[in-house]
Parts: structure tokens; sequence; C-alpha cells
């Protein structure tokens, strides 16, 4: 079976015809969370929308490419809200300053669209699973930057980082996904950051007794 294309067909040029696009997605996501991937038909979205399917196909070849641009806008709109936090983190005090900013903004960042993330990550089918990977190796030459001068007794930085960075997504997600009530309590942001403070500033280890 071939892949379907995911690219859309064009983009808009004029305030109108962003517009278009932009209800397109809102309606997409609507439709996405109240009703899922199998409820998702590239007629409903055109119909929330208010254009014709025609006006839709202008844009989007198919529903695939719908969802992996409302995909990509998701993520491009996460970085913007955390690029101000991140510029300032280098002048972090402290591995639990650092820690609580950057577990507050993951947590920010899933408590904006708890029921979509879900739907991303659990429903779509592989073929439209939006994965950036030069994205994701910024994301940890970012972490390994900003956490290197506060780790302890860390025998191997770059798995460090990517456990820390794997464990604490895992752990948010799975809390948007069957507890979204808890993204809005500091005790979550503050449980996460007393298990990577403690994976990451580690006791020296001791050493071994040798026979006289």
């Amino acid at each position: 079976m071939p892949k379907p294309e995911t690219a859309p067909r064009k983009q808009p040029r004029q305030a109108r015809s962003g517009a278009t696009v932009d209800a397109i997605l809102q309606s997409a996501a609507y439709i996405l969370v109240k009703d899922g991937w199998q409820g998702f038909t590239t007629n409903r979205v055109a119909e929330r929308a208010g254009v014709n399917i025609a006006s839709l196909y202008q844009y989007f070849p198919n529903k695939e490419s719908i969802v992996v641009e409302l995909q990509r806008s998701h993520v491009d709109a996460s970085g913007r809200d955390t690029s101000g936090a991140m510029a300032s983190l280098k002048a972090s005090g402290s591995l639990h300053a650092l820690l609580t900013t950057l577990v507050g903004a993951s947590v920010d960042e899933h408590r904006a669209a708890p029921a979509l993330h879900r739907i991303f990550a659990e429903e779509l089918p592989r073929s439209v699973r939006r994965v950036d990977p030069s994205r994701e190796a910024r994301i940890l030459a970012t972490l390994k930057e900003l956490l290197r001068p506060f780790v302890r007794n860390v025998p191997d930085l770059d798995l460090a980082v990517f456990v820390f960075r794997t464990a604490g997504h895992a752990i948010v997600h799975e809390a948007a996904n069957n507890r979204p009530e808890w993204l809005g309590r500091t005790e979550l942001v503050e449980e996460i950051v007393l298990l990577m403070e403690r994976y990451l500033h580690r006791p020296a280890p001791r050493r071994r007794m040798t026979a006289s």
C-alpha cells in the first residue's frame, strides 16, 4: 500500500488564504479530539471550517497531510512558548532551579492540549506521526549544555541526558493522558524534579576496600 502524501499542496500567501488554513487546522483539531482518527474525514473538516471541499484540497491533498501540518503547528507553537524560558536557563543558580523550569515547561506544553497530545501519540497511524530527528537532536544538545555544570558523578552525560529526556517526557505524557488534572498541581513538577535531581546529582561512588 503506497504511503499517503503528507505535504501540503501549497502555503497560504495572503491573509484570506491564511485564515482559511487556520480554520481548517482548528476544525481538524476539534474533530480529532471529539471523534478520534476513525471519525476524522476531509469532508467533516471542510464542513466545520465553513469551506467547500475543493478549497480544502487546494491546500491539503488528504486528511493525512492535514494532521501532519497540525502536528507541525503544534510543535512550533510549543517551541515559541518555551524559547524565552530556555534563554534564561543558563543563569540558573542550581540544578534544582534548572530542573524546575525545564519540567514546568514540559508540563505547560502538555497542559495546553492534553487530548490532542494523546491523539498524536496513540491513535494516528505511523505513516502520519511526525517525527523530526533533527529537532530532537537539538533538544538533547541543548539539555546537555544546560545540565553539564550541575551534574555530579554521572559517568556518561549523553546517556544520562537521554534518560532524563525520555523518562521525564514519559511521566508528563502519561499524566496528560490518564490524569490530566495532575498537570495543574505543583506537586507533579516537584516529584519529577526530586526524581531527576537525585539521578543527575549522585553521591561519589564508594571506593572498594582492598585486602591487605
